[in-house]
């Protein structure tokens, strides 16, 4: 399909762009399929051919060998379905729709000059739901391990050194997926930015802010989209230093990719393939964690969600054209509130007598991938959960007993932080140097004054530790705290 449509997508291998007909053993079936796919010429793009195609085998394997086009038959397509139920859920839904929209096509189009079939040979009902599948985000105790990953290969990177069995091409390209969110294809097909680091995927606002653009030629949306960065996350650096490593790579395709090679751009499998070389070192419940790439876009946008950011932002961060493919998000997280709210039924409804043997009690706990989220004074997740104002996680288990410090997170020993919450505390010190100021121009605030000077050497002393170790953990940092 290549060779009739230029504007491929050049992330995917050419076997990718190959449609094989060969399996259709009907000499008239097989050529009134072809011709239906020239007629598409104009309306498909170069993948889709492939799609479409791999999607028909199922279904048009179980006609009878002699029908085609032009003799088949009601009586055929009801013999069919039952057979169906052998086919995956996607596979019998995603078949039948593409086969009605074909017979549809050459029933109706003036256009088609083949054999007509029956106009309503397949009905709506003769196809089943399309399986539903929400997003899957990387659990937080697996990013927090591959950010530690992507701050010693940035280290190693900057020193010229190799890290993880991995390049520095590839470790660029992780971290680029890890903090923006882009699909995978995005990311291949980034344009390089000019020799002052601007144009290309990069754009800079007059506030100085950092913006990721891609391009609508091969975004799946099909058209311009932004990312909002900053410079913490590394994503800038990772661009400059991808740029100076392709100065010498030959521009095949005359677009001047970010990630090209030597032979092409960067191909979704590389990036598969990394990842999967990764999975040793990233353990979760005690086995080996496999990330695909478009997990990343799942997690930054459950992190939005999870910490307060409204749908409809969220729905222009990820380029969604409708509202109904972001409210996919809001289910995982209606999820989490479900056993969030099972677990706040349970404690209510105990009573005296019960409280008095809690510790011989066992909560049932919802199984599967349930995350519990954080509520004052309440439970938490199974691991790790996020707290709402961005300072960490609570580690407080699924237990009977109250939350340990409430309402004040910040020195409760239940909190975790990484440098993932490190901006927030960083903010959080700013503003209370404010407050302190403020506060000070009037003594009859002095009781105000000493509580914000309290919770300002706390916060310090917490961007201070993440700074030097890389975490908080507050059951050892507060004792250290404490004991200064």
């Amino acid at each position: 399909m290549r060779r009739f449509k230029s504007d491929y997508p050049k992330h995917r291998p050419p076997a990718a762009y190959e449609v094989d007909f060969t399996w259709i053993t009907n000499h008239q079936l097989r050529e009134q399929i072809k011709c239906y796919f020239r007629c598409r010429l104009p309306k498909w793009e170069a993948y889709t051919f492939t799609v479409i195609i791999r999607a028909l085998k199922p279904v048009l394997m179980l006609l009878p060998p002699d029908v085609h086009m032009g003799t088949v038959e009601r009586s055929h397509i009801e013999a069919l379905l039952p057979e169906t139920a052998q086919l995956s859920e996607y596979q019998a839904s995603r078949g039948l729709w593409d086969l009605k929209s074909m017979v549809e096509y050459m029933a109706t189009s003036p256009s088609w000059t083949g054999p007509r079939p029956p106009r309503f040979l397949i009905w709506k009902e003769d196809i089943p739901g399309m399986p539903e599948t929400l997003p899957r985000p990387v659990p937080p105790d697996v990013l927090d391990q591959l950010d530690l990953l992507l701050e010693q290969a940035v280290q190693a990177i900057q020193h010229n050194q190799s890290f993880a069995r991995l390049s520095p091409t590839l470790w660029d390209a992780i971290l680029i997926l890890r903090y923006t969110g882009m699909r995978a294809e995005d990311l291949c097909h980034l344009k390089a930015p000019d020799e002052h680091g601007r144009n290309g995927c990069l754009d800079q606002d007059s506030d100085g802010y950092w913006w990721i653009r891609i391009y609508h030629q091969y975004n799946k949306m099909k058209r311009d989209h932004r990312i909002p960065t900053k410079l913490t996350d590394g994503v800038v650096d990772a661009i400059h230093r991808q740029r100076e490593r392709t100065n010498h790579l030959p521009d095949h395709f005359g677009e001047h990719y970010l990630f090209r090679t030597e032979t092409g751009i960067l191909s979704r499998g590389t990036v598969d393939t990394a990842l999967k070389r990764l999975a040793p070192l990233l353990k979760h419940e005690d086995q080996p964690y496999a990330i695909s790439p478009h997990q990343f876009r799942h997690s930054v946008a459950t992190d939005m969600i999870e910490t307060g950011v409204d749908i409809y932002t969220v729905k222009e961060f990820l380029g969604h054209k409708s509202l109904a493919m972001t409210e996919k998000y809001i289910k995982v997280y209606l999820k989490s509130l479900k056993a969030k709210y099972d677990a706040y039924r349970v404690k209510k409804q105990h009573t005296y007598a019960s409280e008095m043997i809690e510790n011989q009690v066992q909560v049932k706990q919802h199984e599967g991938e349930v995350d519990g989220g954080w509520v004052e004074g309440k439970v938490g997740k199974l691991y790790l959960s996020p707290l709402p104002d961005g300072a960490g996680n609570c580690a407080h288990l699924p237990m009977h007993d109250p939350c340990p410090d409430v309402p004040h997170c910040p020195t409760c020993p239940k909190l975790r932080a990484t440098k993932r919450h490190l901006l927030m505390w960083e903010n959080k010190v700013k503003n209370l140097r404010l407050t302190v100021e403020a506060l000070r121009a009037n003594l009859l605030y002095d009781r105000a004054r000493k509580k914000h000077e309290q919770e300002l050497e706390h916060a310090e002393k917490v961007v201070e530790t993440i700074q030097r170790e890389g975490f908080w953990d507050g059951r050892i940092h507060n004792n250290q705290t404490n004991k200064n």
